[in-house]
This record gives C-alpha cells, structure tokens and sequence, in this order.
C-alpha cells in the first residue's frame, strides 16, 4: 500500500520530505502498523512493567523484616551474587547508553524526536531487563509472597513486551529470505534482552568506538544498516547502505573474507545482528561501530574530514553553538545515576530504621515528581530538549503546567530523587542530591537568557510566572 508523499524509487533530500516519508514507511507501510506493533513500540507495556516494579520493591521493603532478614543458604547467596552481578552489569551500561542518547541526540537534528520515536522501545528493553533481574533479587533477599506475586506478573508482562518487540522488529528486519533465521533470530533476542554491547561480543564481532576509526585500513567495506532516508539525510563517504541488511549477502560475494569491515547505523542498536550476520558468512575481521553514528557525527562538528571515515554533512547544527550548558547536563546526570545506586546499596549494607511514614512520604513526592515530569514532557511535545538551546523550529510553550512555573521538568526530577532518598533513609544520597538540585537552579538562570534572546515574549512571561514553586519563587 502506497502512502501520500512516498515515490518508490524516488528519494526526496528535503528534510521535511524525507522525515515524513521515513515516519510513514515505519508506520504505516510495513505489518508493524499492525496492533502488535503499535502495542510493541509504544509506552503502555514498558509502563505497567515500571509500575509493577514500584510496586513489587515497596512491598517487600515495607513487608520485609526491618531488621536483617533470616540466614541466607547458601545456593540462596550464591544466585543472588550471579544475578545481582549480571543485573548490576546491563544497568550500568543500558543506563549510561539511554542517557547519552537522550544528552546527544537531540542536539544533532530538528528530526530527533522520530529517530527516538522509532527506537525507544527497543533501547528502553535492556534496561527493562535489568529492573526485573533486580527486582528478582530482592524477592529472593526478602522472600515476601507480596512481592513475589507481583513479581510473576511483571515477568510475564516483560515476556510479552520482548516477544512482541521480535515481531515488529521481525517486521523490519530484511535479508535475503525475509527473515533473519534461527541465529539471527537469537541475536535479535539477545540484542533487546541484554544490548547491543553483550551481543557483539558474543557473536564474535567487535566493537570500535567513533574515535578509533582511524585505525581501520582505508579499503574497510563500511556496511550502513539505516534506512534510505537516514542514509542520505547524513552518510559516511566511503559507506554504502544496505538497509537492515537487505543486500548485503549478495554484496558479500563480491568481496574477500579477509577484507575489514564496518557495521554501522544510528545509535548502535541495528548494526550488531548484521556485523554478527557478516561473521556468520565467514568475514574475518568484522567491526561494530559502538554508540553508532550519533556519537561520530558530534565528533565531527566544525571539522572538515577527509577520507572514507569523514561525514558528508559535518556541520549540522551550527546554531547557537556553545551555549548547550552540556556540561551542567552531564555534571547533573552523572550524579542522579549515583543516586539511583547508592541509595538501595546504602540501605541494603546499613539497614538504617526508616518508618513506614516516612517511606510512605517519599513514595508520594515521588510518584508525584513523576506525574508532573509526564505533564512537563506532554506539554513540550517535540519541543523538549535535554539542553539548555532552543530548536530552531521550536516555539514557546505556556500553557499547561508551563502556565506557572518556566522549568517543572526540572523541578519534578527534583521531587523524584527527594521521594527516593527518603524511602531509602539514604544519608549518603542526600548531599548528591541537593548537589544536582543546585546544578539544575544553575542552568535555569543560564537558560532563560538564552530563550528570552531566542523568543521575544519570553520576557514577558518570565514576569507573569516563576520559575520553580508557584507564587514562591
């Protein structure tokens, strides 16, 4: 079925056009336009899981003994030390993976909310994976039956959410035979279940991060997995597309195994099942570029590159350059990241005497820094940006929660974090936390400078609002 404004066989280089065109084809000419795989990409899974999780930790805190539970045996300690480990391992680079994703991309395209659109589901999962590996280590510590009902469910959600994720994706994925088989298969799974990263090791490919490029013989065959309208929109020179891998078996024939070669796409999620695929087909020396391209095109900016490394568009975003305040971004990221750890770690080693109250109150502000984070980010639509640098083609939003307070986004991760340390009683957490809070009031004074330059009824609306607690300040 042809959708408006798609021509087989005719790409538009506009960027407008090409966005639409990619948006349509994603959505709607593929069986991912299906109610699986509207189901699959969407939120409502992923929230009901992160939900249930809340939930599932509160009880068996709550209904956990206060004290140090019962002895553990010792095949009890032994899984908790193998699963906590492996947990611990996909969280750290999951986490890190997300939040660079989130820090950088925006910043590369007035077209990042669809790229994000696209994949977010996909690179939400290993993350996913880690909460429930976790989770499970704490009914296990506890062995609260609460806990471990609501446990089953969340597993049985995130069984659901993982088999209908492979089919979308399974919808998307093109070979030669239309389908990926039963190792391509495995790899797809692995690849949403633990990452990227795990799945190039294991598959015998290996990773390469943007800045070792250089490294590479020149005659590497650059292997670029996006989509058509991805690869025009910016490319590396030498590289030639075969989109998710549609091609690329016939092409393989004309080149020797001994040859270099360099799998790439967007943000590193697409690349590792075509570079394990190339491995498969007996490539010797077989390169996944780690962080994706994202990561090279930043790399890139206010260069001029030469040779088949270099992009063919390394200036992207020349606009307000310098004035993301992405330092603050990354100083205030890094230390929530120490948050979302110490804090359990703390509690688990220090088993300090938090009453019911209190966690009780912390899990109110919290839920509620969650609820005004959800209005902030619904509110901004495709205006919502990590850094402090308006979008060109952004426009000036005062209505909703922006109606009385200019930055509740900030002021809800504020909440969130203070809802946490408080149901944990973390005293280590507290100075990191007013740390960032103090970070984030810092560059809300260096933002509305930069948008009062940007809009010109800023101004104005600095005076009829405040900026973080109504009728406060």
């Amino acid at each position: 079925m042809l959708q408006e404004g798609c021509v087989p066989g005719q790409e538009s280089h506009k960027p407008g056009a090409w966005a639409r065109c990619w948006f349509i084809s994603a959505r709607g000419c593929t069986t991912a336009e299906t109610k699986v795989g509207r189901l699959a990409e969407g939120p409502l899974l992923a929230i009901l899981i992160y939900v249930g999780a809340a939930i599932c930790l509160v009880s068996a805190i709550i209904f956990g003994p206060s004290h140090a539970p019962y002895a553990l045996s010792t095949w009890r300690v032994a899984i908790l030390i193998a699963v906590g480990s492996l947990s611990f391992f996909v969280f750290c680079i999951s986490f890190f993976g997300l939040i660079a994703y989130l820090v950088f991309h925006p910043s590369l395209s007035r077209h990042a909310h669809i790229f994000t659109q696209v994949h977010a589901a996909q690179m939400l999962h290993p993350l996913t994976t880690a909460f429930v590996l976790g989770l499970f280590c704490v009914c296990l510590y506890y062995d609260v039956a609460l806990a471990w009902f609501v446990w089953i469910a969340i597993l049985c959600l995130y069984v659901v959410h993982t088999v209908m994720l492979v089919k979308a994706i399974r919808d998307q994925y093109v070979t030669e035979d239309k389908s990926p088989g039963a190792r391509g298969l495995i790899i797809l799974i692995l690849n949403l279940i633990f990452g990227a990263e795990i799945v190039t090791f294991a598959g015998g490919a290996r990773p390469i991060t943007p800045w070792q490029l250089h490294e590479l013989p020149e005659d590497t065959w650059i292997v670029d997995v996006r989509t058509k309208p991805e690869y025009y929109w910016n490319r590396m020179q030498g590289a030639e597309n075969y989109p998710w891998g549609a091609g690329v078996l016939e092409a393989a024939q004309h080149h020797s195994v001994d040859r270099p070669v360099l799998v790439a796409c967007l943000s590193g999620h697409r690349s590792p099942a075509v570079a394990v695929y190339l491995r498969k087909l007996g490539f010797k020396h077989v390169y996944n570029l780690h962080w994706g391209l994202m990561y090279l095109m930043l790399l890139e900016r206010n260069k001029k590159g030469i040779g088949p490394f270099s992009l063919t568009r390394p200036h992207r975003d020349p606009h307000r350059r310098g004035e993301d305040l992405r330092h603050i971004s990354i100083g205030y990221l890094t230390l929530q990241f120490c948050i979302l750890v110490i804090a359990p770690v703390e509690h688990w080693i220090r088993q300090p005497q938090v009453s019911n109250v209190q966690r009780i109150i912390g899990l109110v502000i919290g839920i509620g820094g969650l609820i005004l984070g959800w209005l902030s980010f619904r509110a901004l639509g495709r205006n919502f940006r990590v850094f402090a640098a308006p979008r060109r083609s952004g426009t000036l939003v005062t209505t909703g929660v922006y109606s009385k307070v200019r930055h509740p986004m900030y002021v809800a991760a504020i909440l969130i974090f203070a809802g946490y340390c408080l149901f944990f009683g973390s005293l280590i957490s507290a100075p990191l936390w007013l740390a960032f809070s103090i970070l984030y009031v810092i560059k809300s004074v260096r933002e509305e400078r930069i948008l009062a330059d940007h809009y010109p009824d800023y101004e104005d609306y600095m005076r009829r609002t405040w900026r973080f607690v109504p009728y406060v300040w």
